[in-house]
Parts: structure tokens; C-alpha cells; sequence
């Protein structure tokens, strides 16, 4: 299997982005993880092959990723205005932003250092109704439900679009900076 999200000549793609309108390089992030990072993250919810931990750890990059390059916002709070603007749903049991803390504590334990007490607050039960319940002081996510909120932001029509009617130019230059910044840089 072969997959490689940057096929366009580095020169090219520099130039499209610093000449271009701001909505280059927005649009080539977002369609960049959704043809390439969301087609992984996809298959991590799939029955009988969950990769649960995988899967936080994909959602969580592409949250800071956005939220860092839309918002100027990081860390906890920039990962829960990330799931305030794209993922939460219309019932309580949908607004995972509520729990904003506790997943992305979880996520830190896996990405760098994988036992933590901080494990013991958080639970996955993919059989559940809910998207999360807490029971017995333990926030139980469905990841499948978690999943597919965040994957509908991406799909044609979906939240992760509108930025355009979301931000008015003057803030859509600013993300081009940061975007532009934080491509260069690395």
C-alpha cells in the first residue's frame, strides 16, 4: 500500500499558497485529511478490527491541527473549541466537548506515556446508545459515534466547509498566515 498526501512540486505548492487567496491553502488542508489522514481514521471503527486508541489519537491530531491553524488556540481549550465547532451533536449525550478534558487527557497518557491515572476516568463501550454516559464516575465513549460525528464535519456540506461564511476575510487571511507559517517551518 502506498500513501503519500503531497504529490505537487514543493515550489509550486509554496507559490499557490503565498500568492493565492487564503482559501488555497484551507482547502488543501482539509481536503488533504480527508482524502488521506480520514480515510485511516475510517477504518479504525470498523467491527471486529476497532483500533479505539488509534483512532483517538488521529481525531486528536486533526483537531489541534485545525484548531491551532483556524482558531490561534491549542492544547485542551483548542482541542475543545474543535469539538464545539465541528463535532458536537444536538443532544447532551452528543456534546463530547463537555468532556473536551478528560478525552484529550486520555490522548496525551497514549500519545507519551500510555499508563496514566488519568486512564481511570475514561472507558469505551461501543455498545452503548450514547455517544458518552457517565457511570459510576467513569465517562463511557462510543467511539463509533464519536468517530462518525467528527467524520460528518467533512462530508460535502458538512461543518469543516463553511469557514468561508464562518470567518470573515479579514480573520481568513490570518489563518493563511498561521497555516502558511506552520507549513514552512517544518
Amino acid at each position: 500500500m502506498e500513501n503519500r498526501a503531497h504529490m505537487e512540486p514543493i515550489a509550486n505548492r509554496i507559490a499557490r499558497f503565498q500568492n493565492g487567496h487564503p482559501i488555497e491553502i484551507i482547502d488543501t488542508l482539509l481536503n488533504s485529511i480527508d482524502n488521506h489522514f480520514n480515510n485511516e481514521i475510517r477504518l479504525t471503527i470498523q467491527e471486529d478490527h476497532y483500533q479505539t486508541s488509534l483512532m483517538f489519537l488521529g481525531i486528536h491530531a486533526v483537531a489541534l491541527t485545525i484548531s491551532e491553524g483556524f482558531f490561534n488556540v491549542g492544547g485542551p481549550d483548542g482541542y475543545k473549541k474543535f469539538l464545539e465547532n465541528y463535532v458536537d451533536g444536538s443532544t447532551s449525550d452528543t456534546k463530547f466537548s463537555d468532556i473536551a478534558t478528560e478525552i484529550h487527557n486520555w490522548r496525551n497518557i497514549l500519545a507519551h506515556q500510555w499508563l496514566g491515572i488519568g486512564g481511570y476516568d475514561i472507558g469505551y463501550d461501543y455498545t452503548q446508545t450514547e455517544g458518552w454516559v457517565e457511570r459510576d464516575g467513569i465517562k463511557f465513549i462510543n467511539p463509533r459515534i464519536y468517530c462518525e460525528h467528527y467524520l460528518a464535519a467533512f462530508k460535502a456540506g458538512g461543518r469543516m466547509w463553511d469557514y468561508d461564511k464562518r470567518f470573515p476575510e479579514e480573520e481568513l487571511k490570518q489563518i493563511k498566515v498561521r497555516l502558511l507559517k506552520k507549513f514552512l517551518s517544518k
